[in-house]
């Protein structure tokens, strides 16, 4: 194991503090833990950007989306809201019930990628408000969450 994976705090705070709901969720969605970990440390800066912290929006999941407590305006987008929660949990429900049929069984970081991007997740497309490299960023957060959870 690197040593420089299991010393990044804000990483191991997020692994640990999340690890229990995710594992819910992935078991659900008969997907490992590490893929929806990844996902949602890939959308947050590990729970470190300001949709995760003001709004428990683990998923950039946009309003209305099920399960959400209320609603909030993105900054600098016109007419685009995203949806809030009131836990981590409650966002990774919401994402499932959106999301999870396309995911389900994808047990391949590569698989599951892929088909979040072929459901609309996640374009992989800039000009689409899609992550460049959406596919392959994904697929090597998920590594490096599964290399944490041994840590």
């Amino acid at each position: 194991m690197p040593r420089n994976l299991c010393s990044s705090p804000v990483a191991m705070a997020f692994v640990t503090k999340f690890r229990v709901d995710a594992e819910m969720i992935a078991k659900q969605l008969h997907v490992p833990t590490e893929n929806i970990l990844g996902l949602a440390a890939e959308e947050t800066q590990y729970g470190q950007g300001r949709i995760a912290k003001e709004h428990n929006n683990y998923f950039s999941m946009h309003a209305p989306a099920p399960l959400q407590a209320g609603e909030a305006p993105v900054q600098g987008a016109i007419n685009v809201k995203v949806a809030t929660y009131l836990s981590f949990l409650q966002s990774g429900k919401s994402f499932a019930a959106r999301f999870g049929s396309a995911v389900y069984d994808k047990e391949d970081p590569n698989a599951f990628a892929q088909a979040l991007m072929r459901s609309g997740y996640n374009s992989g497309d800039p000009r689409t408000g899609g992550r460049a490299g959406f596919e392959r960023y994904l697929v090597d957060i998920i590594g490096t969450i599964k290399a944490r959870m041994s840590c």
